[in-house]
């Protein structure tokens, strides 16, 4: 056959494969996940499939049952044997650890359709500490805010309720128009509710140098309040015009423990950090509750090491407060060049954040996000750590905080980037996006798979 004939053949191909629709968003499987967030109970396991390969005609949030899960770790059948719902894990074929398949858990009346590009899993209790919750999930591929309402026993429903999802959906369990908020800015971020009793979301975007505020209680749900257009800085390093933000934190405020920021005007307003994306440091905002308006703040710069030597690629990532309840020291991610910083956000005499460099260390490549897990708040035995997840490495980074030095580099699946700590179970939950598998890792300091990948959900994947 001619390569004429050959390329004629190929295109007609392509021209076909290209017409024909795409389909839904499977309900069903572990796919490609983002978002991460669990029910009040520690049973289900929420996950939102990203569609980032553009493979569906959208994304999709799934609910896992975990107690089938924790029975099949504690107990694991034989490598290679038959899985049923009673029986979800194995071990894999080198015995190194226990591979689960997650279909058997997903509870299959709960999924639900949502646009693409699905993002991250913030919580909402809007109807009290007894009532269903609500979960935001910002849509990248397709921008919007959607927004889920989640029944189960405890919250929401009685003794015996199955689990429930809410957000419109007909029989095509795709989620109405009015359980979203659309015409928002493109690229956005991470979605953050405040968590000090201001009824806000904050959500930067990636491009476009953004910040949008969510009022959480408007006549139908979410909505816009305010849009700050130029919030975050461009690259001044490189001058690729690239601006944006990556995360927003909000600083523990309590006049009674002394860390009310000045700007707080007593915890009468929230007071909040973001991370820029391209330029290197953060940015810090208040909101007027009276008036739903952002009002920006300062930029301090938190440079990492050698930033000078990166390419125009995203310098800051993500955040978290080493003890959420003080607001003292601040860990952020620093993506190029790769590294883990403390900041020192005591406040000065003047009421101000700090914002010092205290010390910083280097860790796998392209990390974006970070968590912290404090066993000795629950007096168990082993140190406070930080994990910090390294996309472009298939690696988990865990940081001993009391010496601020990396103690392990784990070999996870491919894409590792959400993460979850369940305290209850001692879990790191951390979402393989490329692989479509979640990773258990062992947080008990009694066990000897302490700060081991325990288990898998998801079958036949292998690790170096």
């Amino acid at each position: 056959m001619g390569q004429g004939v050959v390329g004629l053949v190929i295109g007609l191909a392509s021209l076909i494969a290209c017409s024909q629709a795409p389909t839904p968003a499977p309900i069903d499987q572990l796919l490609l996940p983002s978002g991460l967030a669990q029910s009040p109970d520690r049973r289900w396991l929420f996950v939102t499939h990203g569609n980032w390969d553009r493979q569906h005609s959208g994304s999709a949030l799934v609910a896992l049952d975990l107690a089938p899960i924790a029975a099949g770790i504690a107990g694991p059948r034989a490598a290679g044997a038959v899985l049923d719902r009673a029986h979800p894990c194995r071990r894999t074929a080198d015995g190194q650890r226990i591979e689960c398949d997650p279909s058997l858990v997903i509870e299959p009346l709960a999924g639900v359709r949502l646009p693409s590009g699905a993002g991250n899993i913030a919580v909402d209790r809007p109807f009290g500490e007894h009532g269903p919750l609500r979960l935001l999930i910002p849509t990248r591929l397709e921008p919007s805010l959607a927004w889920v309402d989640v029944f189960g026993e405890g919250f929401g429903a009685g003794p015996g309720a199955g689990l429930r999802f809410d957000c419109g959906q007909a029989e095509d369990r795709e989620c109405d128009s009015d359980h979203r908020v659309e015409g928002i800015r493109g690229d956005p971020s991470r979605v953050t509710i405040d968590d000090h009793g201001f009824r806000y979301a904050y959500l930067p975007h990636l491009l476009g140098r953004s910040l949008t505020l969510f009022a959480l209680d408007g006549v139908r749900g979410p909505a816009i309040a305010d849009v700050a257009p130029e919030f975050f800085s461009r690259d001044e390093l490189f001058m690729s015009g690239l601006g944006g933000g990556f995360a927003v934190i909000q600083r523990p405020c309590d006049e009674q423990a002394d860390n009310a920021p000045a700007d707080s005007q007593a915890c009468s307003r929230p007071y909040l950090i973001a991370s820029q994306r391209f330029w290197p440091g953060l940015r810090t905002f208040r909101v007027a509750p009276g008036l739903s308006v952002l009002l920006s703040g300062s930029e301090p710069r938190v440079l990492g090491p050698n930033v000078d030597a990166a390419d125009p690629r995203p310098l800051m990532g993500g955040m978290a407060f080493e003890d959420p309840e003080q607001g003292d020291r601040l860990l952020v991610v620093h993506t190029t060049p790769s590294a883990l910083s403390r900041l020192d956000t005591s406040l000065d005499d003047a009421g101000a954040p700090r914002f010092e460099l205290a010390t910083t260390v280097g860790v796998c490549p392209n990390p974006n996000l970070v968590a912290v897990h404090r066993p000795s708040v629950a007096l168990e035995p082993g140190p406070d750590l930080a994990f910090v997840t390294c996309y472009g490495s298939d690696q988990l980074a865990v940081i001993d905080l009391g010496v601020f030095k990396v103690v392990r580099t784990l070999a996870l699946g491919g894409g590792p980037n959400e993460l979850l700590v369940d305290a209850e179970r001692r879990w790191l939950f951390v979402a393989n996006t490329a692989e479509s598998s979640i990773s258990i890792v062992d947080l008990d300091a009694t066990r000897a798979s302490y700060l081991d990948e325990l288990a898998s959900l998801g079958l036949d994947t292998h690790r170096p």
